[in-house]
């Protein structure tokens, strides 16, 4: 399944929900995600979002 994700498309989307303060929405979709998926995406993140996947919290 891996070889048909789009990454931009699903960090973008992972991207504008964290901006929009949507923490939980960013951790369900991640925790969705294969490990490798996972990797891949890590690098497409906003910091924003990085700190919502890793930390498993919402930011301020």
């Amino acid at each position: 399944m891996a070889d048909s994700v789009n990454y931009e498309k699903l960090a973008g989307v992972l991207n504008r929900a964290s901006a929009d303060g949507k923490a939980s929405f960013c951790r369900m979709l991640w925790g969705n995600q294969s490990a490798d998926v996972q990797a891949q995406l890590l690098t497409l993140l906003s910091a924003e979002a990085q700190a919502i996947v890793e930390s498993g919290e919402a930011l301020p």
